[in-house]
């Protein structure tokens, strides 16, 4: 999310404004009867420039959990999949902290926080990823992309694209969209392009296998051991539902959930979309697979709090906090407490109105 600096300071004056004025307490007083969930995916402690949306400072991390911990009652998704069944109810003002994908440094980053301050969460595992040494192709790109620029060399890509010899040999934020149109440029296409861009730059990825490598299976069983953390699918390879023939569904739906229950030993029925738009990244007819596959819930990408009495459990909504301005102090506790969906709402309405 990219602004320019006098809108920066501009929209962050508004935001302490309410802040200082209290809108953030009213509005969880509001909605003290929905579902929190707020969606993580990693957590480093390096640096990277243009920052990485998916990987949160440490800092920025431990100050959010803080928060979450003081205004927050902090369940399990066990608790959550329980609540939907109608088997328990959840307390006022209840949150679940989730982590989409698996990346390896959820298990050494991440989790000893959670374990030293008692909080629960769960991870959305990409399957296939767990115990190799590959990284999901977007962060591949985004790698190959930084490291091609800072050794000014021009990257073949297609439809005449911008290329990335940057000025000072850094990666520009502008260059971060091309990941987001690659995401929707279609599977065969998006694989092409990756073969290409392989076989122009070849890299060794070890050495960002800390951040961007996926858990191993002893990581996974250490965490579920301490029974802080839970663990549901996020596809075998991250694919998005909408690009997959109907053919497809069961490997990228059915085989993870049966292969999680197999080697942890329980009952795996949640679901994370991967990109998690619905209408766009999933549709209705997924849903419905879900479903009959013995899936209880699953969670989107939309920015919103969940009501047990009138919102759909399988595409449950979630507040993202990513390295952007989604984590600003003022915007994340105003986006946990439902006030910036309410305010989009009412402006929405609002140019409906005219």
């Amino acid at each position: 999310m990219y602004m320019r600096p006098k809108n920066r300071k501009f929209k962050s004056f508004i935001l302490h404004a309410l802040i200082w004025g209290g809108v953030d307490r009213f509005f969880r007083f509001l909605n003290n009867s929905k579902l929190l969930v707020v969606m993580y995916h990693g957590v480093t402690e390096n640096h990277y420039d243009p920052p990485v949306w998916t990987q949160l400072p440490i800092e920025i991390f431990k100050a959010q959990l803080e928060y979450l911990d003081r205004h927050y009652r902090i369940v399990t998704l066990v608790d959550v999949i329980a609540a939907v069944r109608g088997e328990k109810s959840l307390p006022q003002n209840a949150a679940l902290i989730t982590f989409d994908d698996g990346l390896k440094n959820n298990f050494s980053v991440a989790f000893p926080i959670l374990k030293k301050m008692g909080l629960p969460a769960a991870i959305f595992l990409t399957v296939d990823y767990i115990a190799t040494r590959k990284l999901l192709w977007f962060d591949e790109l985004y790698l190959i992309m930084k490291q091609a620029a800072e050794h000014g060399i021009k990257l073949p890509f297609p439809c005449g694209k911008p290329q990335e010899r940057l000025k000072g040999g850094k990666l520009s934020d502008s260059s971060m969209g091309y990941i987001e149109t690659l995401k929707h440029a279609g599977k065969e296409f998006r694989l092409e392009v990756m073969e290409k861009l392989r076989a122009t730059f070849p890299f060794d990825n070890e050495r960002w296998l800390a951040d961007f490598g996926l858990l191993d299976w002893d990581d996974i069983r250490d965490m579920q051991r301490s029974g802080l953390m839970d663990f549901g699918v996020h596809t075998s390879s991250h694919c998005i539902l909408s690009e997959l023939s109907e053919n497809e569904w069961e490997s990228e739906i059915v085989t993870p959930k049966k292969m999680l229950e197999s080697l942890l030993g329980t009952e795996i029925s949640t679901f994370c979309f991967p990109n998690g738009r619905q209408y766009i990244d999933f549709m209705p007819e997924h849903i419905e697979y879900l479903r009959c596959a013995g899936y209880t819930c699953a969670f989107s990408t939309e920015n919103a709090l969940f009501s047990f009495t009138d919102s759909e459990p399988m595409a449950i909504g979630r507040i993202p906090a990513g390295n952007d301005f989604t984590s600003q102090p003022a915007y994340f506790r105003l986006n946990t407490s439902g006030a910036i969906q309410f305010t989009k709402w009412v402006l929405k309405r609002g140019r409906h109105a005219t």
